[in-house]
């Protein structure tokens, strides 16, 4: 998991906000050819995600 989260903080520390796409989950997660750090928001489902270059993830947006 550790590996993720780096993986994640480099790729939001590099490219902020580089796409803002919303849309259904489905079609969020078929996307691959975004940069790294891309944000999206599933109209569907109303989670935040980035994409690592790896694959779409969610971004937990619940107060700690």
């Amino acid at each position: 998991m550790s590996s993720l989260v780096s993986l994640i903080g480099s790729s939001v520390n590099s490219s902020k906000g580089v796409v803002k796409i919303v849309a259904t989950e489905n079609v969020i997660k078929a996307r691959n050819i975004d940069p790294l750090g891309s944000l999206a928001l599933g109209s569907d489902t109303n989670k935040l995600y980035i994409y690592t270059g790896a694959g779409w993830f969610v971004i937990n947006t619940s107060p700690a």
